[in-house]
């Protein structure tokens, strides 16, 4: 749901809900903060055969209304204008020529509006030109199928246009060179980053990455920067890709990506004065843990532990709800100085609590880097890099909050997906689960050694076990290993690192294999990332982790 449909929606909904909705006492709900969590409950309350003035209640105390929570909502809330927004958004292309503007608005994206043929386009587009002429305009520009007729609209026009109509169509109608008088105008606009990147990402816009190949930049993004000079390597300019990573690099608010734009400069000149630039880094990365190797040291500060334990717990870690009442109170408590909040925190330090206390006192500029192995019994017998590969995963998945529930509803230490947990669940014969079990760290634990179990079973590589964790198996083998990745090339396999296609796996899975060679070195594991990326080469593609 982009942002002008959000807008036309609350325009829509909210006297609807702002004017009906009743003070309704639902006692599970009724003090329970705004979250993530809550958002969950809700959503499998709303499973079951409730009130429409019951889902009204609880539609006033969402945190985070995404569109699945907001469909099953419709379905409860008896309410017309809720089923007209669900109809519009979910109503195919060919079927809104004759619908409400509001519905139009609403319902037909760009992408879905180059599916229509250009008359019938344009009908629909003159249908809503009095109360949504921006519409109209993007309707219009989709309807001719011209490369020049989008380069001559407004910049602003052009770019959301470009970003938001497809890949197919961007490909079939708008993979020409930028008009060097047009390019003048866009590299000035800080907007035109998202359409660099855009551009860059998809392999098959060649005409279009040529015309950028060297542009002033100085107006846009650090990724954008970075992603100009992957384009400059592409096209054999390392002289230029080396001005776009100082650019980069400059430009760069996380540390993480400052880090990248380092660790280009050196796979560029191999000036090993950037490798003692990376090891002052406050992160441990690939980019970081590269450069140690590589100057044969080793990282500072990881802890895989946090001070003395009390023997019990002070409060359920097993509750949700629990620990964001104590993380709101720690909150809300004024320390002289970091020292005085550390010596709180660690009161409540325990061995069901350990994950809990850590992310009270974390302070990045302090150099720390917490590799916590909680409730390692459950996994202390498994082969060492299977436990590597799950404590590397529960890391970044959750930091080890064995609550810790996502906006996508993604449970437990190992951020299963309800509908994942489940499959599992069935097929392991394990009677009455429940989505709540998954808050219990041995169960947590158990459900990953099985999963992994299976991902393992086709891929071979750490890497891509965490591309299949985080954007499931299928994604892994149509999109990454059937693809021209990790071929061989000159600077292979960190090109193919940063080019795949999903940007959450794809920082998802730089992080998860930092973490891996970490843990796999604590647990005695004689590994490093070199070899782990060398394994990413021809002909080692059948090479087991």
């Amino acid at each position: 749901m982009d942002r002008t449909q959000k807008r036309v929606i609350i325009l829509l909904l909210f006297f609807s809900i702002s004017l009906s909705a009743k003070e309704l006492s639902i006692d599970f709900f009724a003090d329970k903060p705004r979250s993530f969590i809550k958002d969950f409950y809700i959503s499998q309350y709303l499973d079951t055969d409730i009130k429409p003035q019951d889902a009204r209640e609880l539609l006033t105390q969402v945190n985070n209304l995404n569109l699945r929570l907001f469909y099953k909502f419709a379905d409860k809330v008896d309410d017309f204008s809720f089923t007209r927004v669900k109809y519009c958004l979910k109503l195919k292309p060919e079927f809104f020529e004759g619908k409400t503007p509001d519905c139009i608005a609403m319902g037909l994206t760009p992408f879905k509006a180059t599916k229509l043929e250009p008359k019938k386009l344009i009908n629909i587009s003159t249908s809503i030109k009095n109360k949504y002429p921006l519409h109209t305009q993007k309707y219009r520009l989709i309807a001719t199928r011209s490369f020049e007729k989008l380069f001559e609209s407004n910049n602003s026009l052009l770019i959301s246009t470009f970003n938001s109509v497809g890949k197919t169509f961007r490909q079939t109608y708008l993979n020409h060179p930028i008009p060097e008088s047009k390019l003048q105008s866009l590299t000035q606009t800080k907007a035109f980053s998202s359409m660099v990147v855009t551009i860059i990402r998809d392999p098959k816009l060649e005409k279009l990455q040529k015309s950028i190949l060297k542009i002033d930049s100085s107006a846009l993004s650090s990724d954008a920067n970075f992603l100009l000079a992957l384009n400059a390597i592409n096209q054999n300019r390392d002289d230029i890709a080396l001005w776009y990573l100082k650019l980069a690099q400059k430009y760069a608010r996380l540390q993480f990506d400052k880090d990248k734009a380092l660790f280009w400069q050196y796979l560029l000149n191999k000036d090993k004065a950037l490798l003692q630039e990376l090891i002052k880094s406050k992160s441990i990365n690939i980019y970081t843990l590269y450069a140690y190797e590589t100057l044969g040291l080793k990282p500072k500060g990881i802890l895989t532990t946090v001070g003395a334990k009390n023997q019990k717990a002070p409060f359920d870690a097993t509750d949700p709800f629990a620990w964001l009442k104590v993380k709101a109170n720690f909150k809300n408590q004024k320390y002289k100085n970091y020292e005085a909040k550390k010596i709180a925190a660690l009161k409540l330090n325990s061995n069901d609590t350990e994950a809990h206390v850590a992310r009270l006192i974390y302070k990045f500029s302090l150099n720390q880097h917490y590799f916590l192995m909680p409730h390692f019994k459950y996994l202390s017998q498994l082969p060492k890099n299977k436990a590597a590969i799950i404590l590397a995963i529960a890391r970044q998945e959750s930091r080890f909050i064995p609550t810790a529930v996502s906006y996508s509803y993604a449970l437990g230490i190992m951020q299963f997906m309800p509908y994942v947990a489940k499959d599992i669940a069935k097929k392991n014969g394990l009677k009455d689960f429940k989505y709540e079990d998954l808050f219990d760290t041995k169960i947590a634990y158990k459900f990953a050694d099985i999963h992994l179990n299976f991902l393992e079973k086709s891929l071979y590589h750490p890497l891509f076990i965490a591309y299949a964790y985080n954007a499931g198996i299928g994604f892994t083998r149509r999109q990454i290993l059937q693809k021209e990745y990790f071929k061989e090339g000159k600077y292979e396999p960190f090109y193919s690192l940063e080019m795949i296609p999903n940007s959450q796996a794809r920082k998802y899975g730089k992080k998860v294999l930092a973490n891996y060679v970490v843990y796999a070195k604590i647990l005695g594991e004689d590994i490093t990332l070199k070899a782990l990326l060398d394994t990413l080469k021809p002909p080692h593609r059948n090479h087991r982790f």
